[in-house]
């Protein structure tokens, strides 16, 4: 790490103790980044609902599509409440719990707890499960399911994820697209935004 960031070690060892503590560091960084790559398509969407279930389905639409950064971001550490996505998130679950549409008893405690299934969710994505499309169609569902929504608001979060981000990676939404996401557009990709 010294060598490829072209510093003296005791330039290193002024930031951080041990390389643990860069790869926690870079992990924040890469949420951090990833929640600021997705405003464009995410933060124009009013309805909670529609928030938590594209954001939650676009995470894991990242790691399938670079698995290198899903490395990174899946360890526990690089989701403390002070990244971003804890902060977009943490005000998601309270605008949905105070619009009636989230049954939550805590908003810290349902942070936590899907912040936890977004990281585990990643991991398994990027280790590779048996159809993604199903994996993440499932996943959608049961975060909502979480969160006190009925069946009906579950299952149209999952086909509205899917339908709202097919329609972005199709180029009929004006939101840009990050690096990573050009990729979307490529019928590989187009498959991963199908609804099972």
């Amino acid at each position: 790490v010294i060598h490829e960031a072209n510093v003296s070690r005791g330039t290193f060892y002024n930031y951080f103790n041990s390389l643990d503590e860069v790869l926690i560091a870079i992990g924040q960084e890469l949420n951090n980044q990833m929640t600021t790559d997705i405003l464009p398509v995410y933060d124009v969407l009013t309805q909670p609902r529609q928030r938590v279930a594209v954001a939650f389905r676009l995470f894991m639409v990242r790691a399938l599509l670079d698995p290198q950064w899903a490395g990174f971001v899946t360890r526990v550490d690089a989701w403390p409440h002070t990244t971003l996505v804890a902060e977009y998130m943490a005000r998601d679950l309270q605008n949905g719990h105070d619009s009636g549409d989230f049954r939550i008893d805590l908003i810290d405690a349902a942070t936590d707890f899907l912040m936890g299934a977004s990281a585990h969710g990643i991991q398994a994505i990027r280790q590779g499960v048996d159809s993604p499309n199903r994996y993440m169609n499932a996943s959608v569902r049961m975060m909502l399911s979480s969160l006190g929504c009925n069946a009906q608001a579950c299952d149209e979060g999952v086909a509205f994820s899917v339908t709202y981000l097919r329609s972005w990676a199709n180029g009929e939404l004006t939101a840009t697209r990050p690096a990573w996401a050009m990729d979307m557009d490529s019928d590989g990709a187009r498959q991963l935004l199908a609804y099972d």
